[in-house]
């Protein structure tokens, strides 16, 4: 009989063990849960883009190649051991560069995003089996930079390199099998409003890469990757452009201070580099640097509400953006500023709060401005409360609105006034 006591008082103690072990289990889960659906950031829709660009390199005969969106291996008339496959790759390629935006701990960063043709064997050792798919880089770096990348007053025929001093630098390996196989990023169907929001056909690499930045910040990983810009602008005649390259490099102060010594660097554009139309790099950065908004220096509470609204708007934050907008207006509600009425109106359609929107318009709309230079920006308003009032179930309000905007000159209300409202336009 002791033995059997014994027994069950063992038995007692390993469920009271596994009970307590479990419980913590849950509660880990639900700890990562909560981290995940509570600090998860957003990203902007795409700033500014690159999709077409020459990839030029030096050839083993002295003469020089060029590839679209592609830099051609160097040997490529001499060397016939690689498959048409990996050579169709290059020394680099690209599908698209992109700038987005992201807030990390209130701070303003931008996202540079390169999409490129990738591939692999399944048997490397003997080159057979190749797939190919579609990777990403990523490069995370302060919307400060951006400064640098397109100097005031640039010196054409000058150098220079960039340290993005990136936040983190990594890769999304064939992105789009593991994004929408993967079932642990699919974070849509229970998690906030605002990841909802997302749209997988605006890109569909948003969640993974900004899972990667949240690890970092909650200092789950570390990120010793980091990014170099070289851009060199030449004016030749009439003729501006600009090459560049990206060169990877790690975060060590000592490895960025060699890297970037003028002695290392003179000679990097001398075998390889992509070409753009300097308007084409100007563009590039310039709107994505449109973007950036200074709101340390504000100098009232109005327009410090007022700027990190539109900075949570810019980024998809609409409850964000609808509080502070609110707050701005709450401390200066007889501003004669149209535009905080045309960002709160179109706050609330993006939350499909389209009912609510239509009196912020017409606040807008009433609140005509002075300036010529505003005009364009004011007319929208009747395109977008006529959207509002389309959604509130007021289409013959709607198709008033967009005839107005039309009259005053917004040309893109011309096929909402024909595939809505009956009216030919052209």
């Amino acid at each position: 009989m002791q033995v059997l006591s014994h027994f069950f008082d063992l038995m007692k103690k390993a469920t009271l063990l596994f009970s307590i072990l479990l419980c913590t289990m849950l509660l880990a889960g639900q700890v990562k849960d909560s981290y995940e659906l509570e600090n998860f950031s957003i990203m902007s829709d795409i700033q500014s883009q690159i999709t077409d660009a020459k990839g030029w390199s030096m050839q083993d005969n002295g003469k020089w190649a060029y590839g679209d969106n592609r830099i051609p291996f160097t040997d490529s008339r001499t060397n016939t051991s690689r498959s048409e496959d990996v050579e169709a790759l290059g020394i680099d390629n690209f599908i698209s560069i992109d700038l987005r935006k992201i807030m990390i701990d209130d701070r303003q960063y931008n996202v540079l995003v390169k999409k490129y043709k990738d591939g692999e064997y399944e048997f490397p050792l003997i080159s057979q089996g190749w797939t190919n798919y579609v990777s990403l880089d990523f490069y995370v770096f302060k919307g400060e930079k951006l400064a640098e990348l397109l100097p005031e007053k640039p010196q054409f025929n000058v150098m220079y390199l960039v340290d993005l001093d990136c936040f983190i630098s990594s890769k999304v390996k064939n992105y789009e099998k593991n994004i929408f196989i993967d079932p642990d990023l699919n974070l849509k169907s229970n998690s906030t409003g605002v990841v909802r929001g997302f749209d997988h056909n605006k890109g569909g690499y948003e969640e993974a890469i900004i899972r990667q930045i949240q690890d970092v910040r909650a200092a789950i990983r570390k990120s010793e990757g980091n990014l170099i810009l070289a851009v060199y602008p030449i004016k030749a005649n009439d003729r501006e452009v600009v090459r560049f390259k990206f060169v990877k490099t790690y975060q060590n102060d000592n490895l960025v201070k060699m890297q970037t010594s003028p002695d290392n660097w003179k000679h990097l554009f001398e075998a390889s580099f992509y070409e753009v139309d300097y308007s084409t790099w100007s563009s590039f950065i310039q709107d994505s640097k449109n973007y950036f908004i200074e709101v340390d220096n504000s100098p009232t509470e109005y327009s410090s509400n007022y700027n990190w609204g539109i900075l949570r708007y810019q980024i998809g934050d609409y409850v964000g953006a609808l509080e502070a907008f609110n707050k701005a207006i709450e401390e200066n509600p007889e501003t004669d500023d149209f535009m905080i009425y045309s960002y709160r109106g179109n706050t609330k359609s993006k939350s499909g709060m389209y009912c609510d929107a239509i009196a912020d318009f017409t606040k807008a709309i009433d609140l005509k401005p002075t300036k010529v230079m505003d005009y364009s920006n004011w007319v929208k308003n009747y395109f977008n409360r006529g959207v509002a009032k389309f959604y509130c179930d007021n289409p013959e309000g709607a198709c008033e609105d967009w005839k107005k905007s039309y009259d005053l000159g917004y040309g893109s209300a011309s096929e909402y006034l024909n595939n809505y409202c009956g009216q030919k336009t052209k």
